[in-house]
């Protein structure tokens, strides 16, 4: 999750660069914004669970022992949950209400170390850079589990006096 989203966080901050003058001018989004970073890049692309009951959900029956599968990609894109669902926007009031750590019982244990690490690494990457450039077009993991950049160049401006 952590790996994903920092690439992820990177490449979103360059493809709303609006969003990224507004986290220059207030540090104090970080923490808002990591988990808008979450969201946006949904690091795992679904999770695989075993019916436990027979339920109807959405009309749809599902039998005791069905496979289920949730995509995180998805609910973290809800418009009826996000507006704007597509655009990474650093104070989203209700970013919080992302999937990507699951929910329940069944919710990443690691969730609170992988937040704090990547709002460590802004509140690093963010006094000593002026700047954190894309360079080029990402290259993606190859896979339909995890979804995280494999490759991508990256041009650092140095803060003068850093």
């Amino acid at each position: 999750t952590t790996r994903n989203s920092m690439s992820g966080g990177v490449l979103a901050l360059n493809r709303f660069p609006d969003q990224f003058e507004k986290l220059k001018s207030n540090p104090d989004l970080i923490p808002n914004m990591v988990s808008e970073i979450i969201r946006w890049q949904t690091p795992l692309a679904y999770m695989r669970r075993i019916a436990k009951t027979d339920t109807i959900l959405n009309g749809q029956f599902i039998r005791k022992g069905d496979k289920v599968v949730m995509w995180y990609a998805s609910g973290n894109r809800d418009e009826r949950v996000f507006e704007r669902p597509d655009d990474f926007i650093i104070d989203r009031a209700n970013v919080r209400n992302h999937i990507s750590f699951g929910f329940g019982v069944h919710r990443c244990m690691g969730n609170r170390l992988a937040e704090m690490q990547l709002r460590i690494l802004w509140e690093e990457l963010l006094p000593r850079f002026e700047n954190i450039e894309v360079v080029g077009e990402p290259e993606y993991v190859q896979s339909n589990f995890v979804r995280g950049i494999s490759k991508m160049m990256v041009r650092l401006t140095p803060k003068s006096g850093t």
